[in-house]
């Protein structure tokens, strides 16, 4: 996935060796603020409504900042078992997780985007990629995006998110629309502006014939080609995440009628 990158960048140095970006101060922004940046990039890069993407995050993954007054996502957030834990590093997140499946434990929701990974198997390399703040984002932006292609409305897709079950997404939508039509989300993107951004690239010349070029263009394919097979592999995790939810409320389902049953014979 990352070959393409290496290829732009001797791409860029070789054909504009002269040009040099202008110095930019960068400071780590606070782990309050990881979430935020990210998602504001991810709804600029795939078209998503703004704050929108933000709103989810609060929802999955947000915690009570006492500074900010506000409930802000947590990047280091572990759910599993119904239980929801804010730990202080990525480290000790990834450290939990660790815990969680040597106790057998698979059903565990990770980072901003509170991202599944029982049902998103191949989302991330690894637990160091599922908590890096862009990459969480980014694969809850392309499965966000998925939804909207399939549903042709924002509010829908977003309540898809969590679940397809309607009681559940009808709940979770009642839920998130607060949120992203309330402070909250305009609070984190206050604290995003205070950000200084990295300064674009300039833009490659086209020179014909260049070896650069033919092997950026070949990279870019390659790319489009990962693209479609990252998007057949959401589709196919969304696919088994609705399959396990109608197991489950079937089972549900045979349990009660079974109780009622036995009630009744009594």
């Amino acid at each position: 996935m990352h070959h393409w990158k290496a290829v732009l960048a001797a791409g860029f140095l070789t054909a504009l060796s002269v040009w040099a970006p202008p110095a930019v101060a960068m400071t780590t922004p606070p782990n309050e603020n990881l979430c935020a940046i990210e998602t504001a990039a991810s709804e600029r890069a795939y078209g998503i409504p703004p704050a929108l993407l933000n709103a989810i995050s609060i929802v999955e993954s947000g915690r009570y900042d006492s500074e900010h007054r506000a409930t802000l996502a947590w990047p280091w957030t572990v759910t599993a078992e119904g239980k929801g834990h804010y730990l202080s590093s990525k480290a000790e997140a990834i450290a939990e997780v660790k815990r969680l499946k040597a106790r057998g434990i698979q059903n565990i929701d990770v980072g901003c985007m509170q991202v599944n990974l029982r049902y998103h198997p191949d989302a991330f390399a690894n637990l160091e990629q599922a908590f890096d703040p862009a990459a969480n984002v980014a694969y809850a932006a392309r499965f966000l995006k998925g939804l909207y292609s399939a549903t042709e409305n924002w509010p829908v897709a977003a309540s898809y998110y969590h679940s397809q079950t309607p009681s559940l997404a009808a709940a979770y939508r009642e839920r998130l629309m607060k949120v992203w039509n309330g402070p909250t989300a305009t609070t984190q993107m206050a604290s995003v502006s205070r950000v200084k951004p990295v300064p674009p690239a300039p833009q490659l010349k086209q020179v014909p014939g260049s070896p650069q070029v033919e092997d950026m263009r070949k990279a870019w394919r390659e790319h489009a080609v990962a693209s479609r097979d990252e998007a057949g592999r959401i589709a196919d995790a969304y696919r088994k995440a609705r399959v396990a939810e109608y197991q489950m409320r079937r089972a549900r389902f045979q349990e009660a009628r079974a109780a009622l049953s036995t009630t009744t014979r009594h």
